[in-house]
């Protein structure tokens, strides 16, 4: 390694206190109110659903002190507690925010974190907006220089979340470089989470955000307090880019680092399933809607796609809601037959649907190498849909809707955030809290902000 690598994370450390709202650009700032509104959306819809209730008992049980809010019941736990739980259930629906070459959901355990520690130290808006730009720059950069090697085998919003919600933390804390160097150093230790989880359809990707947000947290708190960690954890001859990665150029992902805000290319999602179903939905969808097609009307459909939507939603058991929403195959029968694919689609109802085992038949998805080589700068598809008078539609989708180059705009984020908070509370209330982030660069004590 260069001598320049090799001060990767001390780089890391000194552009988290450097992150000041005053120097944010319009975009930048809007783009972050965006991310918390969608956020909040996915963990009010994921804390209405049977998994939300095991890891709530779990607290309940343990106890301590009323510090921040468990968003959707709107108890509160100890500050760790609640960014844990909250960046839990985030991701419960699979419908939080991605980015594309890193491969990671930030929003999940970087604003869950800056949240919870916001509300507990009292923070102002425009301090939570610093914070979350820093924890989603930290994670993207890391995520990204190690992927794709570490994505074959390690959940890249785990392990590198884990750095992402150190950063924010030390962004609210006010930690000076060598305190924040500590916290990445104990972070960077603590990342963890495997792919295996995915052989059995498990629950555990939702813990991944979790215990990152927890992990995070944590060694930010303890860094206030002098505990040290490792400075060289991510270049170093036993760090994390030596032990979880096959790449090389690790340096380029920290180039512009401060010069340009990694937030700024957040994909959002329009769709309930893994990002990788996303661009075969897309295009069936665009076909379906221009040409007024209802399912009777299709011969069959041909996928054109890259490796990693078969290997990571090729997924052909959809008996239970996480299983289908990693099944490329159910994605697009749902498209087709009912014309979107979001959380409802996912109920049990749907599941059974015996319509769905008539068109799966129809549905083929194979893997090429010119869609593998634009992955993951692209996450692109090639649809073609054959209807039975014979009449072939073609469609291919470069960019999914909520790609940076394709995104969804304010108000179908805001649309998304209605419709996933009303699962949870009145739409009142979810109106409300909505207007409350809307202006949240006013608040200037978010102490109370769920109180309200």
């Amino acid at each position: 390694m260069s001598s320049n690598e090799k001060a990767i994370s001390k780089r890391c450390a000194e552009f988290i206190p450097s992150v000041l709202f005053s120097d944010l650009d319009n975009e930048t700032v809007s783009v972050t109110k965006k991310c918390i509104i969608d956020w909040l959306g996915c963990v009010l819809g994921g804390s209405s659903t049977p998994a939300s209730r095991i890891i709530r008992s779990i607290v309940e049980d343990m106890g301590g002190k009323s510090q921040s809010t468990f968003i959707g019941d709107f108890n509160k736990g100890t500050v760790l507690q609640a960014a844990m739980v909250n960046a839990y259930n985030c991701h419960i629906l699979e419908m939080d925010d991605v980015h594309k070459s890193s491969i990671v959901h930030p929003a999940a355990p970087v604003i869950s974190t800056a949240f919870s520690l916001a509300e507990y130290l009292g923070s102002s808006g425009k301090e939570l907006i610093e914070a979350i730009v820093a924890g989603y720059d930290v994670m993207i950069r890391i995520g990204e220089a190690v992927t794709p090697s570490h994505y074959r085998i390690w959940h890249s919003t785990s392990t590198c979340g884990s750095f992402g919600a150190s950063a924010a933390a030390a962004k609210l804390l006010g930690l000076d470089p060598e305190q924040a160097l500590n916290s990445i150093g104990n972070a960077g230790s603590q990342a963890a989470g495997l792919w295996e989880f995915a052989a059995d359809k498990a629950m555990t990707k939702y813990l991944h955000c979790g215990k990152a947000a927890y992990n995070g947290l944590l060694s930010s708190l303890m860094a206030k307090k002098g505990f040290t960690g490792a400075t060289r954890i991510l270049e170093g001859d036993r760090g994390f880019f030596e032990a979880y990665s096959e790449e090389q150029d690790f340096e380029n992902s920290f180039k512009d680092m401060g010069k340009f805000f990694r937030i700024n290319e957040t994909v959002y999602k329009p769709y309930a399933s893994c990002r990788h179903t996303h661009g075969p939905i897309n295009g069936i969808l665009e076909i379906m809607k221009s040409n007024d097609l209802s399912y009777q009307d299709v011969e069959k459909v041909d996928v054109e796609t890259y490796d990693m939507v078969l290997k990571l939603a090729g997924n052909t058991d959809f008996t239970t809601s996480p299983a289908a929403r990693f099944s490329v195959f159910y994605c697009i029968a749902c498209a087709l037959i009912h014309g979107e694919v979001g959380v409802g689609q996912f109920a049990d109802k749907y599941l059974a649907d015996p319509v769905i085992t008539q068109v799966l038949p129809r549905i083929n998805v194979s893997v090429s190498k010119e869609m593998t080589a634009l992955y993951p700068q692209k996450w692109a598809s090639k649809i073609t849909l054959t209807t039975t008078e014979g009449n072939i539609y073609n469609t291919f989708i470069e960019y999914p809707k909520g790609d940076p180059e394709n995104t969804m705009t304010d108000q179908e984020i805001e649309n998304k955030y209605m419709s996933l908070a009303s699962l949870k509370l009145p739409k009142s209330k979810a109106a409300q809290l909505l207007e409350q982030c809307r202006v949240i660069e006013n608040c200037q004590d978010l102490s109370s902000f769920f109180d309200k």
